[in-house]
């Protein structure tokens, strides 16, 4: 795919956790964007709320990213982004996203935005009945939620899934990370500038921390990760809406890939290991 030149590096393992350093041979050093901050806002639809719809408006004078995975706290209820989204400058974009609190449709409208990632086992649902099911797993493991929050779940685990991953920091000039667990793959993030890995990346370490915390301490080996990076590039993809950028979207049996397009290069490119059993489950 022209698109995406990713590299993969040696690997760093950590109990079940198996993370292999990305490298993209189309970086840039000049984004011409902004990754979204505070000024940043995220509402409920104006008039009547829908449980898989956020607006996001963006006041600043640049496009501004907001990442797949992101947690979105407060409003009616938590939810998750389901697609990377580029806000245009001074614009508002309609938020694929959903719910991990099933049980609380009260507040606000306004949703606060920490950076938090969520675990990719949560974040590969398909569908919203499938993140439910994945919330409750997480409440099985770690003790229940009164309004079934994802945040509620896994706070208890938030101080093991902290130690899995101190002290590990992305490479020079990485773009991303390849997230193995148990022996598998289970999801590849890469990005178009090392500044946005460095960015995200104590979030993105715990997410994953978070799905690797009960799992079988067994390293990934590197034909695997290989493996699964040549599928993800030999996908084909269609568009969908995606805001400033484009979205590109495609799956095997053996690989979903979902990337955000900008100005000619891969803004924020996922990709999943549909058969991992923290996907399949």
């Amino acid at each position: 795919m022209e698109l995406l030149d990713l590299h993969l590096g040696r690997p760093v393992h950590r109990g079940a956790l198996t993370l292999f350093p990305i490298w993209n041979g189309h970086a840039v050093s000049a984004r011409g964007y902004d990754l979204a901050d505070d000024r940043l806002g995220v509402e409920e639809r104006a008039g009547a709320a829908v449980v898989a719809e956020l607006v996001v408006t963006n006041p600043g004078h640049r496009p501004a990213l907001l990442l797949e995975g992101e947690l979105l706290e407060g409003g009616l209820q938590h939810r998750v982004a389901a697609r990377s989204v580029l806000v245009g400058a001074g614009a508002s974009q309609v938020l694929e996203v959903r719910c991990v609190e099933q049980s609380r449709w009260s507040g606000t409208g306004r949703h606060a935005r920490s950076g938090r990632r969520a675990p990719p086992s949560v974040r590969a649902a398909e569908g919203q009945g499938a993140t439910w099911e994945r919330v409750r797993s997480f409440e099985q493991r770690y003790g229940a939620s009164p309004t079934g929050s994802l945040l509620e779940a896994t706070g208890s685990a938030d101080a093991r899934a902290a130690r899995l991953v101190e002290g590990l920091r992305p490479l020079p000039y990485t773009c991303g990370v390849l997230v193995c667990v148990a022996g598998q793959p289970v999801q590849l993030e890469a990005y178009d500038s090392p500044r946005t890995l460095v960015a995200g990346w104590d979030a993105l370490l715990q997410a994953a921390a978070v799905d690797a915390l009960d799992a079988p301490p067994v390293p990934t080996p590197g034909r695997r990760a290989r493996r699964f990076l040549d599928r993800a590039l030999a996908v084909p993809v269609s568009g969908y809406d995606a805001g400033a950028g484009r979205g590109l979207q495609g799956a095997s049996p053996l690989c979903r890939l979902r990337m955000l397009a900008w100005r000619g290069r891969a803004v924020h490119t996922v990709a999943v290991n549909p058969r991992h059993p923290l996907v399949a489950a």
